[in-house]
């Protein structure tokens, strides 16, 4: 592909980009006639190398991209302070996202250091004249990865008003340039591809994938091992028992962090939450760059009822298929916790057991301290449908006076690429919708359950 259809992402020079968050620095601006006061404090636990950020609300990127000879268009890196000030006036200013549609192959190439990289890709799909979404059939490849492909199921369940969505992938860049190509379906009349924003953002090493470690394989005696070569896709990215933390409260990656309500099972007379009585401190076992330190401020707690049946079931949505990732956040929050063996509960992931003496405090040796705990889980049956998977803590065994009760602080579910380097599932936008905090009237909201 010639240079002249490639959008290029550089480092080094300035652009429209730079002068945009210059323009979102300042700390008062208006808006509807209304003065809105913005105050910006990050506690950044990483500060990515790479922060690229292509965005079709810009006016200097065509709106419509369907020539050969586009040129090129230059995002530069910039600093985590500029772009957390970004991240802060979005919800505000991005109501009505713009999009770049393309009908014929495009690739949008950006200049990277080597090592593991987010890729998020903004979609707000919608229905004007002389374009229709049923129309909109394209896949989405980065590196040699295939991460999405489109088809009339993708949009089945689509509301149009209500469907801004992020999808999230994980990819290690070795040679330090990354293409991103977004390529229409040679076999539908007037397909096209589009895509809203597109931010590439580096990430620590080992964060999610690390190749030495050996993983527990859900329902198998076996084990298993994430190489680099392998892509994720984020499908679940849970608070459990706390509220919605925006990117910019993340730490340094920009990570969005939803509710758990809507995936729980029960009607909530069986759990409950618990917010800390104890300081949430990092120590070397994990690094503090892994989750934010309101995750594990509160968590679900299974209410004790006298029995060891009492608990707490999620079901998540996954794609069939492909193996799954299965991260778990755990904090001991009592300051009543002064030893191994204070609470100790079960763990359930696919009606296996996950975990049959889950002991935080020996996991974190101390109250306060995070932990986490890493899961497989194969789903590598295809299948035309969704399925659902299941994650469920009970109570351990005791009188009720002498057990504790489960918690779970957080959750977060990644899809494994397949033996064809594909992450691609049936349904890419619209299987899933949570309540924003941030939605605005008008505004449209991000959903990450697809």
């Amino acid at each position: 592909m010639s240079k002249k259809n490639q959008i290029m992402a550089r480092s080094r020079m300035p652009s429209m980009f730079g002068m945009l968050l210059s323009f979102c620095s300042f700390l008062f601006i208006t808006h509807n006639n209304s003065l809105v006061a913005i105050s910006v404090e990050v506690a950044s636990s990483y500060e990515p190398t790479d922060i690229l950020i292509l965005d079709c609300s810009s006016s200097d990127i065509p709106f419509l991209i369907e020539r050969d000879d586009i040129g090129s268009f230059h995002v530069p890196r910039t600093n985590f302070s500029v772009v957390s000030k970004y991240y802060a006036l979005a919800p505000v200013y991005r109501q009505k996202p713009q999009l770049c549609i393309h009908k014929k192959p495009f690739t949008y190439t950006f200049l990277v250091s080597s090592g593991p990289k987010f890729i998020r890709l903004h979609f707000n799909p919608f229905s004007f004249s002389g374009f229709h979404m049923s129309k909109a059939l394209f896949s989405v490849s980065a590196a040699h990865f295939t991460l999405l492909k489109t088809s009339n199921a993708s949009y089945s369940k689509l509301q149009l008003h209500d469907s801004y969505t992020v999808k999230e992938f994980c990819i290690n860049v070795d040679d330090g340039v990354l293409n991103v190509t977004f390529t229409p379906s040679p076999d539908v009349s007037d397909a096209f591809a589009f895509v809203n924003k597109i931010e590439v953002i580096s990430m620590p090493s080992n964060l999610y994938i690390q190749e030495a470690v050996s993983l527990p394989l859900i329902g198998q005696a076996s084990s298993y091992y994430i190489k680099n070569s392998k892509a994720l896709e984020m499908m679940h990215r849970l608070n459990i028992g706390g509220e919605f933390i925006p990117a910019l409260e993340d730490t340094g990656m920009f990570r969005e962090w939803i509710p758990d309500a809507s995936f729980l099972t029960t009607d909530g007379s069986n759990s409950g939450i618990v917010i800390s009585d104890v300081q949430i401190r990092q120590s070397s076992r994990i690094p503090a760059y892994v989750g934010p330190k309101q995750v594990y401020a509160t968590a679900r707690t299974v209410f004790a009822d006298g029995s060891n049946q009492s608990r707490a079931t999620w079901l998540l949505p996954v794609d069939s298929g492909f193996y799954y990732l299965v991260r778990l956040h755990f904090c001991e929050i009592s300051n009543e916790a002064k030893r191994v063996g204070y609470r100790v509960f079960h763990v359930y992931i696919k009606d296996q057991t996950a975990e049959d003496q889950a002991d935080i405090f020996l996991w974190s040796h101390g109250a306060g301290i995070p932990v986490y705990r890493d899961y497989i889980v194969n789903f590598s049956e295809h299948t035309k449908r969704r399925k659902n998977l299941s994650l469920l803590i009970r109570n351990g065994n005791g009188s009720i006076r002498t057990f504790k009760p489960a918690i779970l602080n957080g959750l977060e579910i990644f899809k494994l690429s397949d033996s064809n380097n594909s992450l691609a599932g049936p349904f890419s936008f619209g299987m899933g919708k949570y309540s924003n905090p941030w939605r605005k009237e008008g505004a449209s909201c991000r959903n990450h359950f697809f």
